[in-house]
């Protein structure tokens, strides 16, 4: 059996040395040079595990051997209670810059949701791998609330990115954007977010609270609830969304054919304490949206102001089939790694958004297409990354209804790929963003590929016993 198959469009553009530049000058004012090199991406191996676990009790003990069990002080390198290591490059740089942010997190979270008392049977787990699973969920939760706005800001009850400038940071608001001036590139988004290990960071490219991360930490946060004794969530947390949709009244800085000009569907920053006056950037972006309509789902608001609109945003860029080809086709955010197929089918099946089987259709399709199979019939999913590129594609189709053998097919490739020492798969893009020179940054973590293939592992035995 041989698919069909199109060409891969994983290949990366050149580096931008203007790009690099300015990260090695962001570093050199600070008076420090944040890089961690390889084991950044991928830290440092657990002790070998017993071969008898099961793949997803050997992929829980990795999870647990990296998430922090405190703060890590380290000079340049800090890092978080409850984090997974993560990091930031610059295509191509292969310099690697230690992160710290919730985004990640909040995926890592949803795959541990599958992970209760409950399924434990059904996949081959023992006690303590459910106890293991809770206490990794709540302390992902803690690290992921340090990056809630506080009450006494505009903006309180959303989440961001980085965490907000604390007031002992220097910033840089005169001499370093003096310095980077020729190669600091925007968007402009005159936020007080800035990254953990950047010490003096510019204020014009700091980042406001963004739409994306809030959506999914308020999943996360109702999953708390439900599973791990968290408290009620009784913040109407969907008048965020509905106070930044795209109805002209901030400047857009991205305009596809398939986005029509103040379409109504929700913006990605959460700009709120901006001078009207000046309104800074926004833009409409398909994973974000989706994200969005997944915890409005979850929570059942899926009446909030703007859900059509988004619904009608995300079926026109999918049936625009521009994802296959162009990375960033149709979202800032998501290079072309099949996470967006994923994100709409999550938004799709657990968010219970019914309408939007268009697109779930579509990316089925897609899916199918871009399969690459040997002779023997294997298949998997190669989009740079074979391991999180099959991940989030078995997923994908695994939420959008698809039952064919192609879920079998990525399941056994993931099963044949797993380091038999660690329980690990290895890093792959997640997300990125692009400066407006056309510099990309992009976001990777070893935990984050482990994580989604668990989730793709679990899902997979629990549909084999009828249990979803």
């Amino acid at each position: 059996m041989q698919r069909p198959r199109r060409g891969s469009s994983s290949a990366r553009r050149p580096k931008r040395a203007d790009g690099l530049l300015y990260v090695v000058a962001v570093a050199a004012v600070a008076g420090c040079f944040p890089f961690g090199g390889e084991e950044c991406v991928e830290p440092p191996l657990p002790p070998p595990i017993d071969e008898a676990l099961s793949p997803i009790a050997r992929a829980l003990r990795y999870l647990q051997s990296t998430q922090l069990k405190s703060d890590q002080q380290l000079a340049y390198a800090q890092d978080w209670r409850g984090n997974w290591p993560q990091c930031v490059t610059l295509d191509g740089s292969g310099i690697f810059v230690r992160d710290v942010s919730p985004f990640m997190g909040t995926f890592i979270h949803h795959a541990l949701t599958l992970i209760v008392e409950e399924n434990r049977f059904c996949l081959k787990l023992a006690p303590s791998d459910i106890d293991g699973a809770r206490s990794m969920r709540r302390a992902a939760v803690e690290m992921m609330l340090r990056f809630e706005a506080g009450p006494d800001r505009p903006d309180a009850g959303t989440f961001g990115f980085w965490p907000e400038l604390r007031p002992d940071r220097p910033i840089g608001h005169s001499l370093l954007s003096w310095v980077l001036a020729p190669v600091a590139s925007g968007p402009f988004l005159h936020g007080s977010r800035v990254p953990v290990n950047i010490w003096i960071f510019p204020q014009h490219l700091q980042l406001p609270s963004d739409a994306d991360d809030t959506a999914v930490a308020y999943a996360v946060l109702l999953d708390h609830q439900v599973l791990d004794g968290g408290g009620e969530v009784t913040r109407g947390f969907e008048r965020f969304f509905a106070d930044w949709r795209d109805l002209g009244q901030v400047p857009r800085r991205n305009h596809p054919d398939w986005l029509a000009p103040n379409s109504g569907a929700y913006l990605t920053w959460l700009n709120y304490g901006e001078n009207p006056e000046d309104a800074r950037d926004n833009d409409v972006d398909v994973g974000v949206n989706a994200n969005i309509l997944y915890a409005l789902g979850r929570y059942g608001k899926l009446d909030t102001v703007g859900v059509g609109e988004a619904i009608g945003v995300i079926n026109a860029a999918v049936q625009a089939d521009l994802h296959p080809f162009e990375p960033f086709g149709f979202t800032l955010y998501y290079p072309d790694n099949l996470a967006v197929h994923y994100c709409v089918a999550r938004a799709y099946r657990e968010g219970g958004v019914a309408e939007l089987a268009p697109a779930a259709e579509v990316l089925v399709s897609d899916l199918i297409e871009l399969a690459q199979c040997d002779e023997a019939g294997r298949c998997h999913w190669d989009r740079g990354h074979p391991h999180l590129n099959t991940a989030f594609a078995v997923l994908a189709l695994m939420e959008a209804g698809y039952r064919g053998e192609l879920v079998d097919d990525g399941i056994a490739y993931l099963l044949a790929e797993q380091d038999a020492d660690s329980g690990a798969w290895k890093p792959g893009v997640f997300f990125g963003a692009r400066l407006d020179d056309g510099t990309l940054g992009f976001w990777v973590s070893a935990a984050l590929t482990t994580a989604m293939a668990l989730e793709a592992l679990a899902r997979y035995g629990l549909i084999a016993e009828g249990m979803w």
